[in-house]
């Protein structure tokens, strides 16, 4: 019994770690990590009290090795980084599909916490109307690539869009945007929705996708870029880890979600920037998307990054 729970505690924390092959339960599984490391710590916990040293080694050591996971495949990071004179802009990423109760109250708690792009997922031909008249007035700049399906997307900006393109990987649209943030600084930002990845096919569509966006930023002549889009994996799936390695992308989450349902909506940045807050976005409580703060590296710090 002793070896089977050993065993057992190891292959859990292997299929967290380790790439999974395209099976539903096995994803299922390792998208759940974090609770699984907190569930190590109450298990060793538990076979404390019956003095099964064993079991409690191989339990603590388990969830040591995925507290060491995660803090690899993150950017968990102690040091928030101090506002400076650098020029900041906020960033929010929301999805029609979270609108389900008052409209007014929705859009007036986006508003309410003053970003200065808001990309829009699930974007149809209704939503584009209808968030054109409430939001064009404070956001006069607006990117749309409207669809019937749930790849639409939208991007609202208080900056001027230098250029707008969409990026296809197969069928699905990744809408680009260039903005002016002042006459020193340029932004690219991608905004994409992704079919929820269900079968093996659908892996495959993801990470063509991904590794198509990837590519497009490796070529941009700017070197800041954030990317938001609801890609509807958790932040230490493969292919997130992939995207963020071959992009050269930092993750905005500095936490852990201990929700039983992981969070699948991310914003990554590029090295010149920091985030100097990320949070959830709320309407009466409810979730409805997130948004981050970021700024410019001051030129010493990017000099001295840049010289190592």
């Amino acid at each position: 019994m002793s070896n089977t729970l050993v065993a057992g505690m190891i292959l859990l924390a292997a299929v967290c770690m380790l790439r999974t092959p395209d099976f539903i339960l096995l994803r299922k599984i390792s998208s759940h990590s974090t609770q699984i490391m907190v569930l190590f710590l109450g298990a060793g916990l538990f076979f404390h009290l019956f003095s099964a040293k064993r079991l409690l080694f191989t339990a603590f050591g388990c969830a040591a090795a995925l507290c060491l996971y995660f803090k690899y495949a993150s950017n968990i990071n102690l040091i928030i980084p101090t506002k400076t004179s650098e020029p900041s802009f906020k960033v929010a990423l929301t999805s029609t599909a979270e609108f389900s109760h008052e409209l007014d109250t929705v859009f007036n708690s986006i508003l309410a916490s003053d970003p200065d792009i808001i990309c829009f997922v699930e974007m149809t031909p209704n939503w584009a109307g209808l968030l054109d008249r409430f939001f064009r007035s404070r956001y006069p700049h607006i990117a749309h690539n409207v669809r019937v399906d749930i790849l639409g997307t939208s991007i609202y900006s208080k900056y001027p869009m230098e250029r707008i393109d969409t990026i296809y990987a197969e069928d699905v649209p990744n809408l680009k945007s260039s903005f002016k943030i002042n006459e020193q600084y340029q932004l690219h930002l991608y905004a994409s929705n992704t079919n929820p990845p269900l079968f093996r096919k659908s892996f495959e569509q993801l990470r063509n996708q991904l590794s198509t966006v990837a590519k497009s930023i490796s070529s941009d002549d700017s070197e800041s870029t954030i990317t938001a889009g609801y890609y509807h994996l958790d932040q230490f799936a493969d292919e997130l880890q992939d995207f963020r390695a071959l992009a050269d992308l930092n993750d905005s989450r500095k936490t852990l979600s201990p929700s039983l349902y992981p969070p699948i909506n991310h914003i990554f940045y590029s090295d010149n920037l920091e985030c100097l807050q990320f949070s959830n976005l709320y309407s009466q409580g409810r979730r409805i998307g997130i948004i981050g703060e970021y700024q410019y590296k001051s030129e010493s710090i990017s000099l001295a990054k840049g010289s190592k």
